[in-house]
């Protein structure tokens, strides 16, 4: 359960205004919440307001950048009802990159034309303190209680004959497989689910490991991607959206987001 301070919450705010050289105050509150991730009290919605304690605990951060360190980082301005925050470093920077650019090609040419601004450079990069250990261990508990949940339904409406014959693989045989659920529809023809479990909305994204997408890729409407969302880890229980093999790369985009590094040879 967090509870964030004010000093706290200011020298995270620090390090993003310096990575981003300028963002807008809602900009700034989003990049918070998704580094800090604030639960239990701070996320108490403010009466008459739409905005949380934690959304709170950031605009005061930032009506007291007069008082706070936070004047010696940043400048502030107005435009119109929205708050503007720019980095003192850019300036400095974008100084020396528009003189160089000046005298290398003339006055024709103004940084803002010819270069990206760190904003623009960091929007797909944010640092932040990540504790995988407890991130893959809340996974791990959540995927298990999907599947459960999957595993249930299939039998539940299959009925006994082809309900009996459901299993649960990854439990039984362990992962590898690039499916979780083996299961079948009600023609008794053999499914493989691979079950991918948030309790955010349908919309939140989800990981596939490559052997999950090559077993899609391979098995085609024989595998379906089974969407459970909205789940509730108390009830253990939510929504369901399936997605065959076929259909799967049709309706969703996948991004590479991590490589395997080994060392060139260099005798070939």
């Amino acid at each position: 359960m967090s509870f964030y301070t004010e000093t706290e919450i200011m020298e995270v705010a620090i390090k993003v205004i310096e990575e981003y050289g300028e963002l807008n105050t809602t900009e700034l509150k989003e990049i918070l919440n998704d580094i800090m991730e604030p639960n239990g009290e701070d996320l108490i919605i403010n009466k008459n307001r739409n905005d949380s304690k934690f959304d709170q605990k950031v605009r005061n951060m930032i009506s007291h950048r007069d008082t706070n360190d936070l004047y010696k980082y940043f400048d502030y301005r107005a435009d119109k009802r929205v708050g503007i925050l720019t980095s003192k470093s850019i300036k400095k920077t974008e100084i020396i990159e528009q003189t160089e650019a000046i005298a290398e090609t003339g006055p024709k040419y103004s940084l803002k034309d010819e270069s990206p601004t760190r904003k623009e450079k960091k929007k797909s990069f944010n640092a932040r303190k990540v504790d995988f250990e407890e991130i893959n261990k809340r996974n791990r508990e959540l995927g298990a209680m999907g599947e459960i949940f999957v595993l249930q339904f299939e039998i539940g409406r299959l009925g006994k004959e082809i309900g009996d014959k459901v299993r649960h693989v990854s439990e039984d045989d362990g992962d590898g497989a690039g499916y979780d659920i083996l299961s079948y529809n009600e023609a008794g023809e053999i499914r493989f689910l691979e079950v991918k479990t948030t309790t955010g909305s349908l919309e939140t994204p989800f990981f596939l490991s490559e052997n999950e997408r090559l077993f899609l890729e391979t098995f085609g409407d024989e595998a379906e991607i089974v969407r459970v969302y909205n789940f509730n880890k108390e009830l253990k229980e939510g929504k369901i959206h399936r997605i065959s093999g076929l259909d799967f790369f049709k309706v969703i985009n996948l991004q590479a987001i991590g490589y395997k590094a080994s060392f060139k040879n260099d005798d070939k």
